[in-house]
């Protein structure tokens, strides 16, 4: 009988990959106990215990059919664009666009269509790329620079689905490409980019998309072609999405015949169904009953927990009335006590969970600097921060300033029992300093279609206050995107980036996190990013919570499932998931 197995990362170094650059080809390896050799000398000698036969593993089995359930369904299926900006899209597309790189569960930088790691230049900084010569798209295809230039002129500035594009950071830097051959490329960059690594992560096949409207083309289906272990089959919106094998994946043999993701927007059917044996497969949010029952199910059920870089936060709708100040976004962080959240919700499931006082770095990362402790709770702080700024209490006891009832919103996607409770446990708090909360829930893409950016919800998109979570990486590049800005107008007010949902602008943040992804030293980049950080703290556009425990539970019957908690997501090694016979 196999128990389960219960996993904790640490990443010492999140910076690997500006690691890798300025090394070239070095690899990082994790610290490792020594045995302990202070054994006092004896003369007694005792019997060598006999060897016992190590069992050996079950052999695997061709064919199958994993099934697989979610809490949430894609809204499209491009992964490029804002819409389709979701891990539960990346869980598609992961299976079916290859990329130069493949991401590790220890944060490595595994090579996927390279045939050897990148050589590179810092002045002029360039990154010339070898691609393998075996791989090739399902339809016999040769997979080549050709498509890598497709890929990069999605990116385009003047393309007509631009403004649709979740982010160009990175490949807007990309002036110049040369081509030696159909596997060679080199690409001259207008200055350093220290998280070169992550980009090409998905290359799109030429042959079949050029030419076509890419705002729409991959939004409800994908096409009959793959570059990885599965093509996409069919979509039943609202409650599955089928994978099937492809036979001529280049990267070996894949023993299953499909995958079936089933949507069920709440984490206790799904749970049910695991435990029913409905389900093969899940990696839902980890709550206290749920990992209780899944241990009861050992006998059938293995899982993994960690915690990675998955951060669990309050988003503030900056354009609202009353969250447009910074000292009520103040007093709303110093109200919440975070640390009864963590102590409440998350440590019983991992202990190792901690409040998270910085949005950049994580809190087991040497590079962290707890940033916003400055906002540890005091409610008798929060009050008095209130009313120095003149607000006063109405006959309710809720806060009014300037004329506004400090009274907003909060939602977050509905079923998810932690969420639910954290919210719960904010309305409680903020009542104690007069501040109302009104809990409002939408189901799964459902409730990320209320976030955007003004430009696409005709100014204020409906939300005040939003609980959900960033899925992060080896660096933290993507925050440029999330929280940056090109200007502020007066009259028009800010121009935001595509996902800059909370529309804080702060030019000298801005301008920091944009010399942090072009400054390639890791310390001088952990440095710019941890000012950054203390930029977010004093302004409050987000409160960090926590670092969201990861679990992924799967029939104990099926090997090579392997928790995997960047936006890689489970279905990085999907191709190696086997039935054992």
């Amino acid at each position: 009988m196999r128990s389960h197995l219960v996993r904790r990362w640490r990443w010492p170094v999140l910076l690997m990959a500006l690691a890798l650059a300025l090394a070239a080809c070095a690899e990082d390896e994790e610290p490792t106990e020594e045995p302990d050799t202070d054994v006092e000398d004896t003369d007694d000698v005792e019997e060598e215990p006999e060897e016992e036969e190590e069992e050996e593993p079950a052999a695997a089995a061709e064919g199958g059919t994993v099934l697989f359930g979610d809490e949430q369904e894609p809204t499209i299926l491009n992964s490029f664009l804002i819409d389709g900006n979701s891990l539960v899209t990346s869980k598609v597309s992961a299976n079916v666009w290859p990329g130069m790189f493949r991401v590790n569960p220890e944060f490595g930088f595994d090579l996927y269509l390279l045939a050897e790691e990148p050589e590179f230049t810092e002045d002029p900084f360039e990154v010339t790329y070898v691609m393998r010569d075996d791989a090739v798209w399902s339809d016999g295809t040769p997979i080549t620079v050709e498509d890598v230039e497709f890929t990069l002129s999605v990116f385009d500035e003047d393309a007509d689905w631009a403004g649709q594009i979740t982010s160009r950071a990175g490949y807007e830097l990309i002036e110049e490409v040369e081509t030696d051959g159909d596997h060679t490329i080199t690409m001259t960059f207008s200055e350093p980019y220290a998280p070169w690594q992550l980009l090409f992560s998905e290359i799109l096949p030429a042959h079949i998309l050029e030419g076509e409207d890419f705002e729409t083309v991959l939004n409800d289906e994908l096409p009959d072609i793959s570059g990885g272990p599965f093509l996409f089959d069919s979509w039943d919106r609202g409650t599955q999405l089928r994978l099937v094998r492809n036979e001529d994946y280049w990267g070996g043999d894949v023993a299953l015949d499909e995958i079936i993701m089933r949507y069920l927007p709440d984490t206790t059917t799904l749970t049910q169904q695991m435990l029913g044996g409905e389900l093969d497969m899940y990696d839902p949010q980890p709550q206290i009953e749920l990992v209780n029952q899944l241990e009861g199910a050992a006998d059938r059920i293995d899982f993994q927990v960690g915690l990675g870089p998955v951060w669990e936060h309050f988003d503030f709708n900056t354009l609202v009335p009353g969250l447009d100040q910074d000292y009520v976004r103040q007093a709303i962080a110093l109200g919440i006590n975070r640390e009864q959240i963590v102590e409440t919700l998350v440590t019983p499931v991992d202990p190792d969970a901690v409040v998270l006082d910085n949005p950049f770095w994580m809190a087991n990362t040497e590079q962290y600097v707890p940033t916003y402790d400055q906002w540890s709770y005091d409610p008798d702080a929060a009050v008095a921060l209130l009313e120095d700024n003149g607000c006063e209490p109405g006959d309710d006891g809720i806060y009014v300033c300037d004329d506004v009832r400090l009274s907003f919103r909060v939602g977050t996607t509905g079923g998810n029992e932690r969420r639910e409770l954290t919210q719960q446990l904010m309305q409680a708090d903020l009542a104690e300093v007069g501040i109302e909360i009104e809990i409002e829930n939408q189901e799964g893409a459902a409730f990320f279609e209320l976030l955007n950016t003004p430009e696409n919800c005709d100014g204020v998109c409906d939300y005040d206050i939003a609980l959900f979570a960033w899925v992060g990486s080896p660096n933290p590049v993507g925050n440029a995107n999330i929280y940056g800005c090109d200007g502020f107008d007066e009259e028009d007010g800010p121009t935001v980036r595509p996902q800059n949902w909370t529309v804080f602008c702060d030019e000298e943040l801005t301008d920091i996190m944009d010399t942090a992804n072009a400054t390639v030293d890791p310390d001088e980049n952990a440095d710019l990013w941890n000012e950054a950080a203390q930029i977010m703290a004093d302004n409050v556009p987000v409160i960090p919570l926590f670092q969201q425990p990861q679990l992924l539970a799967f029939d104990n019957t099926i090997t090579g499932p392997e928790l995997n908690a960047t936006n890689a997501t489970q279905f990085w090694n999907s191709a190696e998931w086997a039935f054992t016979q």
